[in-house]
């Protein structure tokens, strides 16, 4: 049922998606009036079609919702037998600037509702926190490029008891001095100590505890949902980081030790004091209870389970209303990580890393692990501004069958004063759409693959 329930979101969130980009471009065609045959949403065979009473375009659903088009007089439309349509009303037949706009009117669209859905995700429904980052006054004025440290740190709100001690939600933060990242700057978690002893049959050995935060609006059990990783060999903290805590990083690339049967595990968490929930420490908290750690340990039981004994320990989500202000700013601060994701996506995309680029498939599955999480109508509004913007930047690229090159061919055509023989540009158009249609079945091939 929630397989299905995904389908059908991911279709509507296209459908609009997509129907609101071509709309975008029938728009400002209709108002430059440049004849438009036909509205098109989805591509394939046309299951449905409406034309108005005396009017000129027709309004198509077609079989599968992954594209669209405005099929427009002087784009190699055929017209309709008997039907003549001036020059003037064709694309080619309008000013050079105005057939720019034409084709970026759709790309604008995506950008508007972008960032709509972004500004809607943030102020209409509450903020979610677990974790928050914060400055620590460790020398704020240096960076360190390695670990991507400013003497900037981060929390997660607690509650629990270690040995008999209460750790109060409203005031003690787990402190993570930085996020642990592997060889392809994945994160895959928060140092939370680096220097866990597990003892065993071989003996003592050391490792760094990262702890995998698995919900943002439920409880996470902070021992259950804590990895082991061997420390990096060759890495050597500087200053800032040694006043961070951060000693040690872990070799993730090792992959993770299971705890056995038998095993003890001795970690020493820190705990930073705040004057309240609402907000992370400041500075003075920081570094007046930077030091204090406590000691847990835990033992694995015969079904390989971790005994904490007299601590358990859960890391709570933190939900409020921020005032309105701080509300429309984080619409625009999770606009621009939006680009910034995408940005690596592209960067993924052109030095040939496929492993991170996904299908409608991998979107899917992503989809409806945030929907479990929020609930289906924040998720549309949180995954659609993001294929929202996906969209938009995507079309930018000059890549035949997309916007982008349509500008191109525009740009280069005045630029050159001389038009580019049509079937030069119908050559091109034609391997670009099957490199793009190509490349595409071979992404979404291999995320099917992944399912079993």
């Amino acid at each position: 049922m929630e397989i299905f329930t995904t389908i059908i979101v991911m279709i509507v969130m296209l459908g609009i998606l997509i129907s609101t980009h071509e709309l975008g471009h029938l728009v400002v065609a209709k108002a430059y009036n440049v004849y438009c045959l036909e509205y098109s949403i989805g591509i394939g065979p046309a299951i449905f079609k409406h034309k108005r009473k005396g009017g000129e375009t027709t309004f198509s659903i077609r079989a599968i919702p992954l594209g669209g088009y405005v099929s427009m007089y002087g784009e190699g439309l055929e017209l309709p037998e008997g039907q003549v349509i001036s020059r003037d009303r064709s694309i080619e037949g309008i000013k050079w600037w105005k057939r720019c706009l034409v084709f970026i009117a759709g790309i604008s669209v995506n950008l508007l509702t972008s960032l709509l859905f972004c500004f809607v995700y943030e102020t209409a429904f509450p903020s979610y926190y677990v974790c928050s980052s914060f400055y620590t006054g460790i020398n704020t004025e240096a960076e360190v490029e390695e670990g991507g440290i400013n003497a900037k740190a981060f929390c997660f709100w607690t509650t629990g008891e270690i040995d008999g001690e209460v750790i109060e939600y409203d005031f003690d933060r787990l402190y993570a001095p930085a996020i642990a990242k592997d060889d392809k700057n994945n994160e895959v978690g928060y140092i939370i100590d680096c220097d866990t002893k597990i003892i065993n049959g071989m003996g003592e050995e050391t490792y760094v505890a990262v702890f995998n935060l698995t919900s943002v609006v439920n409880e996470n059990d902070v021992f259950l949902n804590t990895k082991f990783y061997k420390p990096k060999d060759g890495y050597f903290a500087d200053a800032i980081q040694q006043e961070l805590g951060l000693t040690a990083k872990p070799d993730i690339a090792l992959g993770e030790y299971e705890p056995k049967a038998g095993d003890t595990i001795i970690m020493s968490p820190t705990f930073i004091a705040a004057s309240d929930r609402e907000n992370a420490p400041t500075v003075n908290e920081f570094l007046a209870t930077k030091d204090t750690s406590k000691q847990v340990t835990l033992i694995v039981n015969e079904d390989k389970q971790l005994v904490a004994g007299s601590a358990s320990l859960k890391v709570h989500c933190h939900m409020y209303w921020l005032p309105f202000g701080q509300r429309l700013l984080n619409g625009c601060s999770r606009f621009k990580y939006l680009f910034n994701a995408i940005g690596e996506g592209l960067k993924y995309l052109f030095s040939g890393n496929l492993e991170n680029i996904g299908s409608i498939v991998a979107a899917g599955g992503q989809v409806l692990t945030i929907s479990n999480e929020i609930g289906w109508i924040q998720t549309f509004f949180f995954y659609g501004g993001f294929l929202a913007l996906n969209l938009a930047i995507f079309n930018l690229l000059p890549f035949p069958g997309l916007d982008g090159y349509q500008l191109l061919v525009v740009l280069v055509e005045t630029a050159f004063k001389k038009k580019i023989p049509e079937k030069v540009k119908n050559g091109i158009s034609l391997v670009g759409v099957v490199l793009l249609f190509g490349f595409s079945f071979f992404i979404l091939f291999r995320d099917i693959l992944r399912l079993f």
